[in-house]
């Protein structure tokens, strides 16, 4: 027998013990209904059959959650685990060093074109991005606008950036 039917049948056999049924019979289970044909494997917490992660209970932010496939909030892909060795190997640092210098480049030349104004969540994210801009200089600009420096902003068209830009100009100076 193997250590997960083993671990499988001495569970099922606490689950059937009279004492157990008695103080449940009332209790809703822990487990969600079965999800599919199967449903979720009782113990394990990967299915390889299916590739999903599953859980039984989870703590979330504000309540108890019951079992079914584990969520992933997250839409970026972490990052890749790098041994220690390798991290501090001169050839990975020069690479890394070569990686921001890069991306320093292309930020200046999509910078030659007009001010980098792309708000996701935040402008004044954004207004960093620029050369010249730094954390003060962007919350001067942000109150200039007369905006919240936490908010996404204003649409950004022609206009708009012609006024960021003018109002950047006027901050760089000193006022």
């Amino acid at each position: 027998a193997s250590p997960v039917g083993l671990a499988r049948s001495l569970v099922d056999r606490w689950a059937a013990s009279s004492h157990l049924q008695s103080a449940t019979a009332s209790a809703p289970p822990l487990l969600a209904p079965a999800v599919g044909p199967a449903g979720p494997p009782p113990l394990s917490l990967w299915s390889a059959a299916s590739g999903q992660a599953w859980s039984r209970q989870v703590r979330g932010f504000a309540s108890w959650k019951q079992g079914g496939p584990m969520e992933v909030n997250s839409t970026f892909a972490p990052f890749p685990q790098v041994p220690y060795g390798v991290k501090r190997s001169g050839a990975f640092r020069e690479a890394k060093r070569a990686a921001r210098k890069a991306a320093e480049r292309s930020r200046r030349a999509a910078e030659e074109k007009g001010m980098l104004l792309d708000p996701k969540k935040q402008l004044r994210m954004e207004l960093k991005r620029n050369s010249g801009i730094g954390w003060h200089r962007s919350l001067q600009i942000i109150k200039h606008l007369e905006m919240h420096e936490r908010g996404k902003g204003p649409p950004i068209d022609q206009a708009m950036r012609e006024r960021i830009t003018q109002i950047a100009r006027v901050v760089r100076m000193g006022k």
